[in-house]
C-alpha cells in the first residue's frame, strides 16, 4: 500500500509498521498449532490495530483538508427559579452566553468524524456505512463490551479490505 500521501514521517512509519504487525498477526492465525481462543484473540487484536489505522487516516485527512467540527458551549449560566422550570423537557430553565469553537481533536470520535466527512462529501455513504459496521465491530471486541465476544477470519477480511480501500482513496481526498 502507497502511504507517501502522508508527509508526517512519524505517522506514517506508525502506519507501516502496524500493517506489518498486523500481516504478522494474520499469518500466525493459519498455523495449524494454534487454537480457537488464540485465533479469536488475535482476530480482536487486528480488528483494534484495523480501525486505528484507519481512524488515523482519516484524522490526518481532516487536519491536511483543514476541516473543523464545532462544539457549542454555554459560558456566564444563571439558572432561573425552579418557577421557570420546563416540565415538558425535564429541564431547569437558564440563561447564559453561548459561544461556538473549534473541537480539538480528541474531542471527535471515530463515528462522528466519518458522518462529518461523509456529510462533507470527502467519503461516499457506502464507505461511511462500511466503516460504521467495522467500527460497531471494533466497539464490540473491547473487554468490557457486552456485545459479541467473537471475532471471526470474516470480519477481519472485512476490515482490512476497507483499510486497503481506504488508504488507496486517501491521496486523493488531500489534494
Amino acid at each position: 500500500m502507497e502511504l507517501t500521501f502522508i508527509t508526517d514521517v512519524i505517522l506514517r512509519r506508525r502506519i507501516e509498521d502496524s500493517i506489518e504487525y498486523i500481516y504478522t498477526l494474520y499469518e500466525t492465525t493459519k498455523q495449524s498449532d494454534k487454537n480457537e481462543l488464540y485465533q479469536t484473540e488475535t482476530y480482536r487484536v487486528i480488528i483494534l490495530y484495523t480501525v486505528s489505522i484507519i481512524e488515523a487516516v482519516l484524522f490526518y485527512i481532516y487536519e491536511k483538508r483543514k476541516l473543523s467540527l464545532k462544539k457549542t458551549e454555554y459560558k456566564a449560566i444563571i439558572y432561573l427559579p425552579d418557577s421557570y422550570k420546563n416540565d415538558s423537557l425535564s429541564g431547569r430553565v437558564m440563561l447564559g452566553v453561548e459561544s461556538v469553537r473549534t473541537k480539538i481533536e480528541s474531542e471527535i470520535g471515530l463515528k462522528e468524524l466519518v458522518e462529518f466527512l461523509c456529510v462533507n462529501s470527502i467519503i461516499k455513504p457506502a464507505t461511511k456505512d462500511k466503516l460504521l459496521e467495522i467500527i460497531k465491530i471494533r466497539n464490540s471486541v473491547h473487554l468490557r463490551q457486552n456485545g459479541r465476544n467473537t471475532c471471526l477470519v470474516s470480519d477481519v477480511d472485512g476490515a482490512l479490505e476497507l483499510l486497503v480501500y481506504v488508504i488507496t482513496h486517501s491521496a486523493r481526498t488531500i489534494n
